[in-house]
């Protein structure tokens, strides 16, 4: 199986990466998404702006993961869980997986709006960890 998890680097990415771990085979595929340049929704939110800083932020949790197969994919865009989606989608990801709120600082009700919009809009299972 294929294994979508949203990664920004937050304690919530982190642990639902972790997770994960407990949860898949080793046969399976991890493919870690960090979505760079979104534009701030808020004040406090904090934007990954460069593709190197993702790739620096993506290198030190992999060297944490051992023998898992791990893909790295770093995409631009203002629209993170639309490009989760459809990347997905491209890839056939029976499972994604993310952190309840990412590092927008904002605490909502349940979810965060990343998290929230790929319940509602995915076509596979969303596990969203909190």
């Amino acid at each position: 199986m294929k294994v979508v998890i949203g990664y920004d680097g937050s304690d919530h990415a982190k642990k639902a990466l972790f997770f994960t771990l407990n949860l898949i085979k080793k046969e399976d595929e991890i493919h870690l998404v960090t979505i760079v340049k979104e534009a701030p929704r808020s004040p406090e939110q904090v934007i990954i702006q460069s593709e190197q800083r993702a790739k620096q932020m993506q290198d030190e949790v992999v060297n944490e993961l051992g023998d898992y197969k791990i893909v790295q994919k770093i995409l631009e865009s203002n629209e993170v869980a639309d490009s989760i989606l459809q990347y997905c989608n491209n890839i056939g990801c029976g499972l994604i997986v993310t952190g309840s709120r990412g590092l927008t600082g904002i605490k909502k009700a349940i979810l965060g709006s990343v998290s929230s919009a790929l319940v509602s809009k995915s076509n596979v299972p969303v596990l969203v960890v909190k």
